[in-house]
């Protein structure tokens, strides 16, 4: 089996640059299962399935609070023939009516404020694959009525589905009953001498950066709770780590344990200046 499986979406704040740098942390790590509590993209989890092999594919679990992302996971396991129809045939309508056609049918509301029939299913998730692939910079944000209200992108010929890649994705992606969509904090089957890898919503770096807007609400609150919760990981026996932004309050919260920094390109700003690389903190359990 070909392990060099990519993404099928892109993801802001996505790991795939910084891989090399998080698996010198796992790869002679000798643990049981795995656990990505924000699996995002899902890189990750990729790279330790290419690392480890697939013998982990049983023993792993993806989950995100993101119910759609989930959904999408589990539609590309169970019915990968599906999703690759849908995204055929969606493309179709993205060229004929245009973007923001899509967008209004995965929303089941227009830009008018005029009910439209809404996307269910495995269509709902394969449109969610096209509006990652030519949404402005891959985003997924929502409003306060949770309606995705990321603007188009300028693309000339997007890739919507490398079909390889997808069939490859379904073959390695855990089992349907291990992509879960809770908050981080339900969960109780880890145990000692497991491995979780933590990726949440990053704590901006100053009062006006608009980073976490991009991932849904988690505020400072919740990050005092992530930590609560990797130290109670930690003092568990699980091998645990967590990537976060550099700011002072995350290296105030983690002083107790390993803090590494990474540089990694971040090109969401609106402001073209601040673009670039970017110091990242890696954070290691004891």
């Amino acid at each position: 089996m070909n392990l060099n499986i990519k993404p099928v979406l892109k993801w802001v704040g996505g790991k795939r640059e910084l891989i090399p740098e998080i698996r010198n942390y796992y790869k002679d790590l000798n643990f049981n299962n795995y656990f990505e509590l924000f699996c995002g993209g899902g890189s990750v989890y990729l790279d330790i399935i290419k690392t480890f092999g697939i013998e982990k594919i049983n023993n792993s679990f993806i989950k995100d609070i993101n119910k759609n992302l989930i959904n999408l996971y589990k539609h590309i396991k169970e019915n990968p023939k599906e999703i690759f129809e849908y995204c055929n045939e969606l493309e179709k309508d993205y060229y004929t009516h245009g973007y923001y056609h899509i967008r209004d049918r995965f929303n089941g509301i227009d830009r008018e404020k005029n009910e439209v029939e809404k996307y269910e299913g495995i269509k709902r998730s394969s449109s969610l694959i096209l509006l990652n692939r030519t949404c402005f910079n891959g985003l997924y944000r929502t409003n306060k009525k949770g309606l995705f209200n990321v603007p188009e992108g300028r693309y000339k010929n997007p890739t919507i589905i490398n079909v390889e890649n997808l069939f490859e994705l379904s073959e390695v992606l855990p089992p349907s009953k291990n992509i879960l969509s809770n908050n981080f904090l339900e969960f109780d089957l880890i145990k000692k001498n497991d491995l979780v890898y933590l990726d949440p919503p990053y704590h901006p770096l100053n009062e006006t950066s608009s980073f976490t807007d991009y991932s849904g609400q988690f505020g400072t609150k919740e990050q005092i709770e992530l930590r609560d919760y990797f130290m109670e990981l930690d003092k568990k026996g699980v091998f645990v780590l967590e990537s976060n932004s550099s700011s002072n309050f995350i290296s105030e919260l983690y002083k107790d344990f390993t803090i590494v920094e990474v540089m990694c390109s971040r090109n969401i700003n609106s402001k073209s200046s601040s673009r670039g690389k970017i110091v990242e903190y890696l954070i290691i359990g004891n």
